[in-house]
């Protein structure tokens, strides 16, 4: 082979040409095959079920006036409420102040149709569906609640000492607080649930008869 001055190849007659007959030059180049397409299932996107808040119904709700000395356990999800019953509470409160609790439970359920219950926050007394009464227990305070106004001139004389909790939401069935911490509370707590039941015309329990036998 043969390089001219413009540099193309040539070749001499003696040089054979390679033979490329066995090659099809026609036949279709095999193309490669197309990659397939990769489908990933994408489950349907499902709303998470929202969480519904259980609460027994035989708890009414209710907010205390001061922090409480329980323990509240927060999460991601939310807080856990786990601060001692009101049974608990008192229970573990002075003597004076159980038997405080006491007298004054058995003044107001002294009137007919007055019933105690006790929920997780406090001692409720209802009169069918009608608030009366809460006793609850702040720090180390035992505090009446009743149904009484706060501002009643009759009960405006500086004596009783009562708060006006009138503008809160948890106490406006029961706006009259009276704190309990002696024996001359106590006396001034059921005069003023005289006067209220006086105001409500709700009498007393009549008094059981005492059975007698003959002989």
């Amino acid at each position: 082979m043969k390089i001219d001055d413009k540099s193309k190849f040539l070749y001499s007659e003696d040089e054979e040409l390679e033979d490329l007959s066995e090659f099809d030059l026609d036949e279709e180049i095999e193309k490669p095959a197309p990659a397939k397409e990769v489908v990933r299932e994408v489950a349907a996107y499902e709303e998470p079920a929202q969480e519904v808040e259980e609460t027994a119904e035989e708890y009414e709700v209710y907010e205390e006036e001061a922090p409480s000395d329980g323990i509240t356990a927060v999460g991601v999800v939310g807080s856990i409420d786990i601060r001692p019953s009101f049974i608990e509470r008192l229970s573990e409160m002075d003597e004076s102040v159980i038997e405080w609790h006491a007298q004054l439970q058995a003044h107001l359920t002294s009137y007919r149709k007055v019933k105690s219950r006790y929920s997780a926050r406090c001692d409720s007394y209802r009169m069918g569906r009608d608030l009366l009464a809460k006793m609850a227990i702040g720090g180390k305070t035992l505090k009446l609640y009743l149904a009484v106004d706060p501002e009643d001139a009759a009960l405006d004389d500086g004596k009783y000492h009562q708060r006006d909790l009138s503008e809160t939401s948890a106490y406006q069935e029961v706006p009259f607080m009276l704190p309990i911490r002696s024996n001359l509370a106590v006396r001034k707590a059921c005069r003023v649930i005289d006067y209220m039941m006086g105001n409500l015309n709700i009498p007393k329990r009549r008094p059981r008869k005492k059975r007698t036998t003959k002989s």
